[in-house]
């Protein structure tokens, strides 16, 4: 567990929404799944996820599908 880069990550997810123009649920809970996948990774910058996987893991523990 390391929150190393946490915040940028839920930002990016955070600002990756706001681009695309998506409501704010949608765009809060892809910025948290963001954050949540970066703290199981030890640095800032050694996570790394497809469009792909991230589109699974947000309808596994959202119950919706996103596009990415």
């Amino acid at each position: 567990v390391d929150p190393t880069g946490c915040g940028d990550a839920y930002r990016a997810g955070l600002l990756y929404g706001i681009q695309k123009g998506w409501d704010w649920e949608t765009t809060g809970r892809l910025a948290s799944l963001m954050g949540s996948l970066k703290i199981t990774n030890r640095g800032g910058q050694n996570h790394k996820y497809t469009r792909a996987e991230l589109a699974g893991l947000y309808e596994q523990h959202f119950g919706r599908s996103i596009k990415l």
